[in-house]
């Protein structure tokens, strides 16, 4: 054991308040979906029997159209961003040719731009091109600017691949392609990871652009059906709170997978000496 001192008594005291702070507000999440409005009320802080399930069936029954939604959208922006970012970012770390400064710097600029001033150009755009109210128009507008961070993570860790393997596999006479898919992308699981989990929580929590671009209940993410749960009177808090609860656990799900891998990546990639 480490020998005592104030300093790291103090440190860990706020690691803790820190850890409460984070994980209370879910703690009231939890305990509020399995109540009634009267539960709420007369027992905010605390849980109380009887403890209502069907708050969740009940959501669930709701929502549940909307979350194949959302992982639909989520996926193709995931998808649609590691290809960009894989290729693009290996075209920078490994060609030169003319421009590839001002270009890269470029791709860097895009990510200093405010979302919201890219917004009404992005509609006009997409309705010129008969995308509103789809699928597209939720996948293809935030690939558009998440793919520059991606794109200066793989770039990051592309370059810190040993050259020796480069050098050794196109003496064995490998093409790009090849290298690329054989030996870059393997190696390259960290990073890959950790821009998939971005572009996760970038799909599965957008809100701003998919009110922008869609009407009615045929594409509609989750995230905007929430406030939409209907029940009885004496049941529709608990009910909305159960749905929060459900909307968040694909998120917690692949969290508790890719810790690693996404932590992996980050220390790799994004922080190279």
């Amino acid at each position: 054991m480490g020998k005592f001192t104030y300093g790291s008594a103090a440190n860990q005291f706020f690691l803790l308040l820190l850890v409460l702070l984070t994980l209370f507000p879910f703690y009231m999440l939890l305990i509020s979906s399995l109540k009634f409005q009267d539960q709420i009320l007369l027992h905010f802080w605390t849980p109380v029997f009887p403890i209502h399930f069907e708050n969740y069936a009940g959501a669930f029954k709701q929502i549940w159209p909307f979350i194949l939604n959302s992982i639909l959208i989520t996926a193709g922006i995931i998808a649609c961003v590691l290809i960009n970012s894989t290729f693009a970012g290996y075209s920078f770390a490994r060609f030169s040719f003319l421009g590839k400064g001002i270009l890269y710097s470029l791709v860097i600029i895009l990510m200093m731009v405010p979302g919201f001033l890219l917004l009404i150009p992005q509609f006009i755009l997409f309705k010129q091109l008969g995308l509103l109210n789809t699928h597209w128009a939720q996948i293809f507008g935030p690939m558009a600017g998440a793919s520059a961070l991606a794109t200066m993570l793989m770039r990051t860790f592309f370059e810190g691949l040993s050259s020796s393997l480069f050098e050794a596999a196109e003496v064995e006479g490998a093409g790009e392609l090849r290298i690329f898919g054989q030996i870059v992308l393997p190696l390259s699981q960290p990073v890959i990871a950790t821009v998939a989990i971005i572009n996760a929580l970038t799909g599965w929590n957008n809100y701003i652009w998919p009110l922008v671009v869609t009407s009615g209940d045929k594409v509609r993410p989750i995230i905007l059906a929430l406030s939409n749960i209907k029940g009885p009177l004496e049941q529709a808090q608990g009910l909305q709170f159960a749905g929060y609860v459900i909307a968040s656990l694909p998120l917690l799900i692949l969290f508790m997978f890719a810790t690693k891998s996404f932590i992996s990546g980050i220390t790799s990639g994004a922080v190279k000496g």
